[in-house]
């Protein structure tokens, strides 16, 4: 619980920083930089590469080495940033407004947040959640991103496999068990829009896949390399630059798994918000 509530406050001093730095004309590679070396600064690890995902793109871009990409004008940017002590995770994400026409949409995904969080209780439904954050996203004029959702985190591992809906009609069952960690992370897009994503290239965040050690070198000293700094966490391309050679070996040998970049279907643009929670055996503890 200390790690995990010590994860949050780092998250949160972070993502409350974030918006000073993501201005018209800053480097993508900054952010992604500075987000991640905040981290490292009070103590914590990024749980995941700095995400910073610009208008239409919704998630799983990060920063490749020597990235040009600025930020343009009337742009809405989602940072999505995680920490961890020990593997025990924190989870938050910011979309900021760079001159853009979306202020209103930011601010639905934030209430929706809010409202989603309110929903997570031990023994409640996790099916209670997405009709919660649809309707508040609809009531304001927008349309919820129903194929993405919120998820439960377990230690080293931020999707561990349940998800946590962002609609209703979607098929979950089960409840908020005690002494557990949720994320709860609406996303949001204009009416006219499709209101779901697709998978683009490749965004540079890689994880492995296999936990079984090559027999061949580079493979076998990348493997232990990446097992070593990350185990199963997301790194990114520019953290392993130097192993590069053992890294397009082992994604050849199907070893480790490159995330697509997600983008709205229809080209309209996203916002995001974030936060963590866990449960305890009588309440639930936002950590970021």
């Amino acid at each position: 619980m200390d790690k995990l509530l010590l994860a949050g406050r780092i998250a949160r001093t972070v993502r409350q920083a974030v918006p000073r730095m993501v201005v018209q004309g800053a480097s993508v590679l900054g952010i992604c930089e500075w987000v991640e070396s905040e981290i490292a600064r009070m103590g914590g690890k990024p749980a995941f590469p700095c995400n910073v995902s610009i208008n239409e793109v919704g998630a799983h871009y990060t920063s490749p080495p020597s990235d040009a990409t600025v930020v343009p004008d009337g742009a809405l940017v989602k940072v999505d940033l995680g920490v961890h002590i020990d593997g025990f995770i924190a989870d938050t994400a910011v979309t900021v407004s760079v001159g853009s026409e979306y202020e209103d949409m930011v601010r639905a995904v934030e209430i929706a947040l809010e409202r989603g969080v309110q929903a997570v209780r031990v023994g409640g439904k996790i099916g209670e959640v997405g009709p919660i954050v649809e309707k508040t996203i609809r009531s304001m004029g927008y349309k919820p991103i129903r194929n993405l959702t919120g998820h439960q985190i377990e230690q080293y591992t931020i999707h561990s496999g349940l998800s946590i809906p962002n609609v209703s009609g979607a098929e979950t069952t089960g409840k908020f068990q005690p002494w557990s960690v949720y994320a709860i992370e609406p996303f949001a897009t204009l009416p006219r829009a499709e209101g779901e994503v697709i998978e683009r290239e490749p965004g540079n965040i890689l994880h492995l896949m296999k936990l079984k050690r090559p027999k061949s070198e580079p493979q076998r000293g990348a493997y232990d390399e990446i097992y070593r700094r990350f185990r199963t966490l997301p790194f990114a391309r520019r953290w392993v630059a130097s192993i590069g050679e053992g890294v397009r070996g082992l994604l050849a040998e199907k070893a480790l798994y490159e995330y697509p970049v997600l983008v709205e279907a229809s080209g309209m643009p996203i916002a995001q918000a974030e936060h963590t929670v866990i449960t305890t055996d009588r309440e639930s503890i936002v950590t970021t």
